[in-house]
């Protein structure tokens, strides 16, 4: 019997932070990452998303879509008058939300693989903030993560090296695993 190979992608957050001593391309033999335009210095991200129109701008004049697969929102391509080399992704966040391409990377993704693969995330249970609107912002982010989840049942999604217990209201979804990157990295 034939084995098909799996579709894996990585997706890493913002605030990941790689080991220095860890060649990047170790990781890329299981797959690509995905992640915002803040994560391509660190970890040479391979499918880069960018969603704010003023730093898009700011990254297409310095023709960054020819480092990377650069996906901005359909609105923001047709408010720059359709750069070439761009990737774009339709939709737009209705709650005030912090890092939209976290979110997106996630979707994006999960519409090429079969296992995503969720690097430098912060899943703990959240905390109260005195803060309404960070607060606010925060909910819809974990909601947003665990919507889409929920929505890519078939997909599984592994959090790897979680500092702490991850929340139970997104470990105990059926398609979602905590592991250890050495587990992870051993997959291929």
């Amino acid at each position: 019997m034939v084995r098909i190979r799996e579709k894996i992608s990585w997706v890493l957050s913002d605030s990941v932070v790689l080991d220095p001593t860890v060649n990047v391309e170790e990781f890329k033999k299981l797959g690509a990452f995905w992640g915002s335009w803040r994560t391509w210095r660190a970890c040479q991200t391979d499918n880069v998303i960018c969603h704010d129109q003023a730093k898009a701008a700011e990254l297409i004049q310095r023709e960054f879509q020819n480092l990377c697969n650069l996906y901005i929102p359909e609105s923001v391509n047709a408010s720059l008058d359709r750069p070439p080399n761009l990737k774009v992704y339709a939709g737009e966040f209705v709650h005030d939300v912090i890092r939209q391409e976290e979110i997106v990377a996630m979707h994006l993704a999960a519409t090429t693989s079969d296992i995503v693969i969720m690097l430098g995330w912060d899943f703990s249970e959240l905390t109260v903030n005195p803060d309404r609107l960070l607060a606010s912002q925060a909910q819809h982010h974990r909601n947003l993560v665990r919507q889409a989840f929920i929505n890519y049942n078939q997909i599984q999604w592994v959090i790897v090296d979680h500092n702490g217990p991850v929340d139970p209201n997104i470990v105990n979804l059926d398609n979602v695993v905590a592991d250890s990157l050495d587990t992870v990295l051993n997959l291929n």
